[in-house]
């Protein structure tokens, strides 16, 4: 299993921030400033879509950790994905995994906004990930580190509680 994670931002506005954590008026004028600067194809929906999904997210880790948090969560990689440039995102933090909250992580198999679109969609403990890559075939295709190439598939860490 990786040792670190990775938090892709952009410089100007900070780390450890969340959309949803915003306004809908906000929100909505943060993705106006990426579609014009960096990410054209954001859809109109996003929005509303990243709502839905983090209320999902919010429920599924109340279950499997036993407990709510405050503030939607801080989303990182699991591994380094630090190289490759993100116009929308240039700067990265990468820090260990052991260095975070272990109640207070939940993971999903992908992006969370296409895994809550799934059926049979989860997010997974700390202990429940360590137990996957102990099964490696459970995780064959993910990658885990972008130095040699783009990932299409990768591992989303949603950490609920961030000091920074």
């Amino acid at each position: 299993m990786p040792e670190v994670v990775t938090h892709r931002y952009g410089p100007v506005r900070g780390s450890g921030l969340n959309l949803c954590s915003l306004s809908d008026l906000e929100a909505s004028r943060v993705l106006e400033r990426l579609r014009r600067e960096s990410r054209p194809s954001l859809k109109g929906d996003y929005l509303g879509r990243r709502r839905v999904t983090e209320a999902w997210l919010a429920s599924a880790a109340r279950e499997v950790l036993g407990r709510s948090f405050g503030a939607p969560p801080v989303y990182f990689f699991l591994g380094d994905f630090s190289y490759l440039a993100d116009s929308s995102r240039p700067a990265s933090l990468v820090i260990p995994l052991a260095t975070l909250p272990a109640d207070a992580l939940t993971f999903t198999l992908g992006d969370s906004m296409s895994v809550a679109e799934e059926p049979g969609r989860r997010v997974y403990t700390l202990l429940e990930m360590i137990g996957l890559f102990a099964r490696a075939e459970a995780l064959a295709g993910f990658g885990f580190c972008d130095k040699d190439r783009i990932q299409k598939r990768f591992i989303e860490v949603q950490v609920w509680e961030w000091a920074g």
